[in-house]
Formats: structure tokens, sequence, C-alpha cells
């Protein structure tokens, strides 16, 4: 951070953009994020202080070749070798985050439109599971390995076993990602962590969707992952209504694809649950587990 201004200054003057301003929009230890004002637009410098942007520089050429609401790429470098860290220059993209908005009626608006984006995203094939990585190659060899990563980077195991207990927790595995009904032939497209704080919209006289931002691994895999973190529970009645009305409009889903979508809606669940540390909906946390396995059987 204390060099920041001469990394930016060293990344965007190939671009012969002559910045007149520079904002920090965010900085945490994972993204930092610096809006660069131009005579003419902003552009939105986007590092990766201790990992790298591979899976966001995909996701983002992926929607603008089909022409989808998200920022445009207009440089990027992987490789850390003019600077240590990886990093990207994206289009800014103008207007309020959606969990910003407080009206019901918008946010169903906006998550309809979001449904909506998602279905023609899960059209476009990948070529691998899980993300890809600065060398080219995909972090999973199958969707069980890229679910099975994404617990391991967010501690599931250990924490699960010592929150629900061995048994509960060997249950859940069996459930989700052991479970055959989760196996996935041909990975597709996915925005990794839908949520209301990762889309932009403008509000006029109702709400548009202006962008899907900030993707997370994984990025190739079943779309119903999508989908599931979208309907999780901790996101709102009325924009899991908005998100699943819009995806429908694509078509009504299978039997198949709604048993798909609550393991994978347990999964998420919990994990999410996990990553509260000391709250309360721990202690009941097994019971609930328990409770929606049963259900699933």
């Amino acid at each position: 951070m204390a060099r920041l201004g001469d990394y930016a200054a060293a990344i965007v003057e190939p671009l012969k953009a002559r910045p007149t301003g520079a904002i920090l929009v965010c900085a945490t230890s994972r993204r930092i994020e610096v809006r660069i004002t131009t005579a003419t637009n902003h552009l939105l410098l986007v590092i990766a202080p201790d990992s790298d942007l591979a899976h966001e520089v995909f996701f983002l050429r992926m929607l603008a070749a089909h022409d989808l609401p998200a920022p445009r790429l207009i440089a990027y470098d992987l490789s850390c070798t003019s600077v240590p860290f990886t990093y990207a220059i994206e289009t800014y993209t103008g207007g309020l985050t959606l969990d910003s908005l407080d009206q019901p009626v918008l946010v169903r608006v906006a998550g309809r439109q979001i449904g909506r984006v998602l279905r023609r995203v899960h059209r476009i094939e990948a070529p691998g599971y899980g993300a890809p990585m600065p060398n080219g190659r995909w972090s999973a060899r199958t969707w069980r390995d890229a679910l099975v990563r994404w617990c391991e980077q967010q501690n599931v195991r250990a924490r699960a076993e010592a929150v629900l207990g061995a048994d509960v927790a060997a249950a859940l595995y069996a459930a989700t990602l052991d479970h055959p009904a989760l196996a996935c032939a041909q990975p597709r497209v996915l925005h990794g962590a839908i949520d209301p704080s990762r889309a932009i919209v403008t509000v006029g006289e109702s709400v548009q969707l202006e962008g899907l931002v900030r993707p997370e691994a994984p990025v190739g895999g079943d779309p119903l992952f999508d989908l599931a973190y979208a309907l999780s529970s901790r996101q709102s009645p009325i924009f899991r209504q908005g998100v699943l009305e819009g995806y429908e409009m694509g078509g009504a889903l299978t039997a198949d694809h709604q048993t798909r979508v609550d393991r994978l809606r347990l999964l998420i669940d919990v994990v999410h649950a996990l990553a509260l540390a000391d709250s309360p909906v721990l202690a009941g946390l097994p019971d609930a587990v328990m409770a929606r396995l049963e259900a699933l059987l």
C-alpha cells in the first residue's frame, strides 16, 4: 500500500490514459481497487495482493464475447514480472451495488434481470472445472474436485467437524460433495458468488442491471452452483424470488435440477454459516443440517 501510487502510475502509463485523479475504492488482503479518472472516463485498476486474477480475466472475457453485462477488460498481467502482483484494468461500471437498495420492488426487478443474465451465461461452455491458473491450466479435473477445492479454501472440513461433529459432517459430504447427483459432465461458465453486493445497478424510473462484478472461483462447473448461491439462505427472500423468476424465464427447472440446487444450496449454506465464527447460529447448526439432510432423502 505504501507504494500503491507508484505502482498504479507504472501500470497505467503504457495506456497513454493521462490520469487526472485516483480514488481508492477498496483495500483488503485479497483485493485492492483504484478508480482512475481520465479526461474522458473512469478506469478501474484491480490488484490481487496475494492471489491471482486469472478467474476474473476469464469471466470478463467470456461475458464480453457474448455481449453480457460486466466490466470490459482493457489490460491485464498475470505474470508478476513488471510488478510483484497480478492486476487487471477494467472499465469502471458506474451505479450502486444492489445491496444498497432498500425498495423490495426494485430488488425483485433487478433479481429477475440477474436471473435472465445468468441463464445466458450458463449456456457458455467452459474449458475446465474450477478456475484457470496463470499458466493456462485449470485447477480441477472434475466438478467434485472443484467443489472440494472451494471448501478447502474456506477451511470447511476442520471447521465442520468441530461444529457439526464427525457423523453429521460425514453425512453432509455424502449428500453433497460425494453424491452422484452432483456429477457434471460439461462445465459451463459461472460467476461463482452471485450476491447483491456483486451486482451494479442504476436507478431511474425503474432499475437496470449494469454489470455482474467481482467473480470468484469456481468460474467453470455446474451452472446450478450459481443459482444455488443466489438462492442461499443468507440472501433476502425478495432477491431469491426475483433471481428464480428471471432464471426460469428461460425454462422451468426440472426435478433433477431442483435436486441439484437443493444439495448445492445446503453445502453453500453450511459454508456460509461456518464462516460466522462465534455466531449463535452455530449452536443449532447440527440439528438444522440433519433436518435438511433428511428432507433430501
